[in-house]
Order: structure tokens, then C-alpha cells, then sequence
């Protein structure tokens, strides 16, 4: 039986809770009652509280017309009402940077103390209308988060509400409270961009609230402002501590501090273990630069050794008595027998000789310049030899204009040819010069004879360290299918 009436209850509760869902809020104020400042509210009094109450329990947006109505009643009855005087101090502005509807809030916690108290003293009125108004904003109930008022209720936790009110001289009646950058206290060298805000509190003259500011690390002298946010916006690094100071005194007297500690990490490229690794590794880098260019020098040095030692051998052979010899056996037999083919002959040994000695300092020529110096040379071994010594040249004249050699250095193929093989008319020697933009190649059958010519200490090998001078690509030469093959690069 007991069941079955608590069963019937709470249906019976259930559809009340539904009406009353249903039924929509009229508020306290009587739809008869016009509200202008000319009606006679004193006959309201009754309603003064129940419309208090009415807009702390209820959040802002629950119906914004009705909310004004029952803030214009109670606004209405205060002017008309001489028992009730509500201060509006200056922190005021502050409820209401945070929403206008706390004016209202405050406003109305006052008049409910005097009404509950009968207590009409400003501090104790003005507590109550404090404290209305920030458990207001604590009930979730529409008012944005604000750091002002997130302070005060700081300030009430500590049991403190009341310091804001007293005016003695060693009162403690100011507070600041520094808003950190970040929840955490150490930063990359990159994370170097600060923005540091503050709030002061201070209700008995909130006017004349001073602050000041300084960095010590960075600047350590004291920095006064009227500003409530300061910006470092490119710190070095290193250790820093902000500190910020109020009072309402000039001289900053009973000043209070908020303080915040951060550090800006080292770039690994100023730390000592970098620089010592840095400073090692520029030594290391100048020692090995330092030898591989001793080394290159040694080389450059004995190439050049090579290069003149070449020169002078070169030298000597074109004077050297059997050169000579054969040259003016020849010439003599011109004389006799060909007397304008003597003339010739002595113009182009004349012009061997000058070109050989017009151009000692030059390293590389074109392959047109050289081979117009081995015109020469083949003219006078031609002279001797006739149709014995036969030179195919393939080269194109592109070639020959765009590419260059080692200076000397195709004459000294062609005159080794010469030296180590049959020339005559039974076994003529055919000199082959071929040519693509890589490399020059230089051909001939190989018909060595019965005894060979001393080397004069010019070799190929010489050719080929001169060749290390100017480039990586290596002179090639050797027996291929019974022909004496040699193959210079082009540059």
C-alpha cells in the first residue's frame, strides 16, 4: 500500500513539474504595472525583493524583454525611494566592462541588504553588493570569463574582500596579479615573443592606481606606466624574472609585486661545446686544406718540372746533330737539283724553328694552331721521305677551331711515329689523325724497325703527367689489332 502512494506522488509531482514547464515565466512584475518615472513605486515595495531574487536566479539570456522590465522596476523604485541610497563606486566600471547586467546585480545586492539588515553603512553595503555580484558570475548564468573578476573571486577565497575596504595606512588594499605568457617557465631559443598583462584591484581609490614594471636580465630599472600589458617582442637568451609593481602612492609606498621567472634556452651555436667543435673542426678542415694543398703545389711543381724538361728535350731533338743532319743532306740535294724547292724547304724549317720558339709560355692551343705547326714538320719529313710518309687527316674543321691539346704535344706523336717505324716506298707508313668532341685519336701500323732509335726521355708518360695539369681524363695508348694507337683528350 505504502508503494502504491509513493507511486501516486510521484506521478502527481511529475505533472506539476510538466505544467510548470509548460507554463511560461511572467516574472515578478504584473502585466498591469506601467513602468515610467513619474508612478508612485512606494506601493511596490513588496515586489522590490521578490524582482531581486527573481534576477539572481535567473541567467542573462533567459528572457532578455522581461529582464529589462524587472531591471527598469527596480532602478524606477530606487529613484523614487529616499531610504534606500546605493553608491556607485568607480571599480563599478569594471563589472561592467565584464557585462552591463552586473550593474544591476550589484545595484540589487545592496538594496537586499539594507532591506535584510536594516545596515545602510556604505562598507558593509558595498561587500554585500560585491559579493552578490561575483556569485553571480561564479553560477555560470551568460557572463563571459573576465580576468578582472576571476581576481576578485581570488581575492574572496582568500577571505580577503573586506582588505579592499580599508583606508588605514597600512592597510593592504591593493593587489596585482600577473598573467604569465605560458603555463611553463623555460622556452626555445626561437620561442622568444612576450606578451605579459596585469590587473591592479584596488577599491578605495582606484583612480589613483600606479604601476611599474622592469626586466631584470634585460633592462633592471623600474619602467612606470599606465598600461595593464607590456611586449618583449625579439628577447635574446638567457634568464629573465618580470616583476610588476602597484600602489596608489606616486612613490610607489606599500607597492605590491607579482613576479614571473623565465628562461630563453642557448642556441646550440653559441653553447661551448658547439664553438669548441666549431673552432676543432675549422683547424681540422685548414690542417687537411693546408696539406692536400702542399700536396697539389708539390704536384703542380713537378708537373711543371715535367712540363720543362719536355720543353727543353723538345728543343734538343729538332737540334740535335741527326736532325740536323738529315735536314741539311736534304736541303744540300735541293740546292743542287730543285732550287726553288730548296727555298721552300729552308721557309718552312725557318718556320718550325719560330714557332717552336714564338710560343714557349703556352700550354694548350687550338688544334688548328698545332696542327698548322705540324704542317711544317710533315713538309720537311716529307721532303725526305716523298710518298713513303702518308698523313690521313679526318678532323673537321669545327674541331679544329672550337677544341684545343697540349701544345707540342700531337707533333711529338707524329715524330715518334716517324722515329720508330719503316718509312719507304715498299712500306710506306700511313699516320692517321681522327677526332670526335672528346678526344683526338692518332693511329699507325705498327712496322718497327730492325733497330730502334735511343729514347730522348720524352715518352708518352710525359705527355700524360702534362695532361694531369689541365684535366682528370686520362691519355690512353697502346697496341690495338696491330695498329699503335694513341688517344689525347680534348679541352
Amino acid at each position: 500500500m505504502f508503494r502504491q502512494y509513493r507511486l501516486i506522488a510521484y506521478i502527481f509531482l511529475t505533472l506539476l513539474s510538466t505544467v510548470a514547464r509548460a507554463t511560461p515565466d511572467q516574472g515578478v512584475i504584473p502585466d498591469t504595472l506601467v513602468l515610467n518615472q513619474r508612478w508612485n513605486y512606494n506601493n511596490y515595495t513588496h515586489l522590490v525583493v521578490p524582482t531581486i531574487n527573481w534576477l539572481q536566479d535567473h541567467p542573462i539570456d533567459t528572457n532578455s524583454s522581461l529582464r529589462t522590465r524587472h531591471n527598469n522596476f527596480m532602478m524606477y523604485w530606487l529613484q523614487k525611494n529616499e531610504d534606500v541610497v546605493v553608491q556607485m563606486p568607480e571599480y563599478l566600471l569594471k563589472f561592467q566592462n565584464a557585462s552591463r547586467e552586473l550593474y544591476f546585480i550589484y545595484t540589487g545586492g545592496w538594496i537586499k541588504y539594507v532591506f535584510k539588515t536594516k545596515d545602510t553603512s556604505k562598507r558593509n553595503c558595498s561587500i554585500a553588493a560585491v559579493k552578490s555580484v561575483l556569485n553571480y558570475y561564479e553560477g555560470n548564468n551568460g557572463i563571459p570569463q573576465n580576468d578582472y573578476m576571476d581576481h576578485l573571486l581570488t581575492i574572496r577565497n582568500m577571505g580577503e574582500l573586506e582588505n579592499l575596504y580599508d583606508s588605514s595606512d597600512n592597510a593592504r588594499n591593493t593587489y596585482i596579479f600577473l598573467k604569465p605568457p605560458a603555463n611553463r617557465h623555460e622556452f626555445e631559443p626561437n620561442e622568444n615573443y612576450f606578451n605579459f598583462q596585469y590587473t591592479g584591484i584596488n577599491f578605495t581609490n582606484t583612480r589613483a592606481l600606479h604601476y611599474r614594471y622592469k626586466l631584470e636580465g634585460f633592462y633592471d630599472k623600474w619602467i612606470n606606466t599606465n598600461e595593464e600589458t607590456i611586449t618583449f617582442p625579439n628577447l635574446p637568451y638567457g634568464t629573465y624574472t618580470f616583476r610588476v609593481q602597484a600602489s596608489i602612492y606616486p612613490d610607489f609606498t606599500h607597492a605590491v609585486e607579482d613576479s614571473y621567472n623565465f628562461t630563453i634556452a642557448t642556441p646550440f651555436y653559441v653553447q661551448s661545446w658547439f664553438i669548441i667543435l666549431f673552432t676543432l673542426s675549422i683547424i681540422a678542415i685548414l690542417i687537411g686544406y693546408t696539406r692536400w694543398r702542399e700536396q697539389q703545389l708539390k704536384k703542380i711543381a713537378s708537373l711543371q718540372h715535367e712540363k720543362v724538361l719536355f720543353e727543353y728535350e723538345y728543343l734538343k731533338s729538332q737540334v740535335n746533330p741527326h736532325f740536323l743532319f738529315n735536314s741539311l743532306n736534304t736541303l744540300t740535294s735541293l740546292i743542287d737539283s730543285k732550287p726553288k724547292a730548296a727555298i721552300d724547304y729552308t721557309d718552312h724549317l725557318s718556320d718550325l724553328y719560330r714557332n717552336m720558339l714564338a710560343h714557349p709560355d703556352k700550354n694548350l692551343v687550338t688544334l688548328q694552331e698545332e696542327l698548322n705547326i705540324l704542317k711544317n714538320y710533315i713538309y720537311i719529313q716529307k721532303t725526305r721521305f716523298g710518298d713513303a710518309l702518308i698523313i690521313d687527316d679526318k678532323i673537321t674543321d669545327q674541331i679544329k677551331q672550337e677544341k684545343k691539346v697540349l701544345y707540342l704535344a700531337v707533333q711529338l706523336l707524329v715524330e715518334n711515329a716517324i722515329k720508330h717505324n719503316v718509312v719507304s716506298q715498299s712500306q710506306p707508313l700511313t699516320i692517321k689523325l681522327e677526332a670526335d668532341n672528346n678526344q683526338l685519336v692518332v693511329t699507325n701500323p705498327m712496322q718497327n724497325k730492325m733497330s730502334k732509335d735511343s729514347g730522348n726521355g720524352m715518352g708518352l708518360e710525359n705527355i700524360a703527367k702534362r695532361y694531369a695539369l689541365f684535366t682528370k681524363r686520362p691519355v690512353i695508348f697502346g697496341e690495338e689489332q696491330g695498329n699503335f694507337v694513341v688517344k689525347l683528350p680534348l679541352l
